[in-house]
């Protein structure tokens, strides 16, 4: 390999959705270069994993990607999947529980931000005073020094809107993103377009305001209209990529394989150590959740204790089929999000069947109940049928009813859920110029710069332009 051609050789480490998007791209770009991926699992995928169940489509993670960043769009197009895309049924609302009551979220509030005042003041869940405190956000002053330091989501939510509203509204909406502990996820790295409005406008009501007749004045709660779903699931969107890779010259993959560390050989390659072999290679892509692979670069201390610093949590996802016959009325929501002031155990309830359409038989419904999560991680290591009551009584507390399930499947994700506390972007600065001192070898994944679907698949492109540019290839 000279500095100016292609390299002959490269191993991804990770066979999910970000490294099965770079051997894909990386095989785009140099058609010519053997690449091998590695996965320590036994089956590709990582949390993207679709399973048929009496009927039921069950996801066991993610059940849809937003179409902003276009990444997994895009890749979907050029796999051909257009027509094997779905989006959100347009009839169905969020709504918010506390208690016995659930309301929906209120029209025209977009995560954070109300679009309509009117909505606000006709809302149940909140006082007149937490009300009149939230719409009094027009009259805060911006005190906060963007340009010299970051903030955390729950100050900056109060501070914004005041306590009541961050409890009660803000904090379970962001919670059923990032399950993080409100007070040390970074507004920077996960919500920075509220930092810009703030900036720019002062206020984030006077910012959507000024842009009244966008998206954010209609929203209510997600905007569930940008999103998307392959209609037989995201196994059907992993299997594509693999076919297309499999169909590919030069390409090895390779499942229940764990590597052991990485080093540098004395020609500068790059070195993956497996139990009783080595794979040499002139690029590397190390997709690993920072945990793994913080232990995988151990001969590089620097890199290692940088990555150390990106903590993850976990979350179980119970999910289950039921009768709709047995709701005593016929719910029509997106979902369920709680805060966690309520004392509950469950973080959301999404209703599946109502989202998308087949997912569920005829006349039955398929619910997913997320329990755990940053602040309250212990819960996810309880036994299964300990967790299945948890849903259970939460759907009972909420609907009045409790049902009798189909089916009842229980899916954990230890440290899968990475945390992007305060200071996170600094940090993947200086991950990032580590690695730019290190040719032919990059990190990706959704550690870095993006938790959902497409940020996974954009940083796995975004590797293999490192590699190709950065190296002088």
């Amino acid at each position: 390999m000279t500095s100016s051609s292609k390299p002959e050789t490269a191993t991804i480490i990770g066979g999910g959705i970000t490294g099965l998007a770079a051997a894909w791209k990386l095989k785009q770009r140099s058609p010519d270069t053997r690449i091998t991926i590695l996965e320590a699992a036994e089956q590709f995928g990582g949390v993207l994993q679709t399973h048929q169940i009496s009927g039921y489509l069950v996801e066991a993670a993610a059940d849809m990607f937003t179409c902003q960043p276009p990444a997994a769009l895009e890749l979907c197009h050029e796999l051909g999947l257009d027509d094997l895309l779905t989006t959100t049924e347009p009839k169905h609302k969020a709504f918010v529980g506390m208690q016995d009551k659930v309301v929906p979220v209120p029209a025209g509030f977009s995560l954070m931000v109300p679009a309509q005042s009117q909505s606000i003041l006709d809302w149940p869940l909140m006082s007149e005073s937490g009300k009149q405190r939230l719409l009094d956000e027009v009259n805060v002053t911006s005190c906060h020094d963007w340009t010299n330091s970051d903030e955390d989501f729950e100050s900056f939510a109060v501070r914004r809107f005041g306590q009541e509203a961050f409890e009660v509204l803000i904090q379970p909406l962001v919670s059923g993103i990032y399950s993080a502990d409100p007070k040390k996820l970074s507004m920077k790295a996960t919500m920075k377009r509220f930092v810009d409005m703030e900036q720019k406008h002062g206020s984030l009501i006077k910012a959507v305001t000024a842009k009244a007749a966008s998206s954010d004045a209609k929203a209510s709660g997600a905007r569930y209209n940008l999103f998307r779903t392959p209609k037989a699931g995201f196994s059907s969107l992993v299997d594509a990529l693999i076919n297309d890779i499999e169909n590919q010259d030069g390409i090895e993959i390779k499942t229940a394989t764990k590597v052991h560390s990485i080093s540098q050989s004395t020609t500068g390659r790059w070195v993956a150590n497996l139990e009783n072999s080595t794979i040499e290679s002139d690029a590397m892509i190390v997709t690993a959740p920072t945990e793994a692979a913080a232990a995988l670069m151990s001969n590089f201390d620097q890199l290692a204790d940088e990555l150390s610093g990106i903590v993850s949590t976990s979350c179980a996802v119970v999910a289950m089929g039921i009768d709709r016959r047995e709701l005593p009325t016929n719910f029509d929501g997106f979902g369920i999000i709680y805060p966690h002031i309520d004392g509950g155990s469950t973080i959301a309830i999404s209703f599946s069947s109502n989202k998308f359409p087949h997912r569920a038989p005829d006349g039955k419904m398929l619910l997913r109940f997320f329990i755990g999560g940053a602040l309250q991680e212990s819960l996810v290591d309880l036994p299964d049928e300990t967790l299945v009551k948890l849903a259970l009584d939460q759907f009972e507390t909420s609907l009045g009813c409790r049902p009798s399930p189909e089916f009842q499947s229980v899916f954990r994700w230890k440290k899968a859920m990475p945390q992007y506390h305060v200071g996170h972007l600094d940090r993947v600065s200086r991950i990032e110029s580590l690695t730019a001192a290190m040719p032919g070898f990059e990190l990706a994944g959704k550690s870095y710069r993006g938790v959902g679907i497409p940020a996974c698949i954009e940083s796995g492109i975004n590797a293999v332009d490192g590699i190709l540019n950065r190296s002088g290839y």
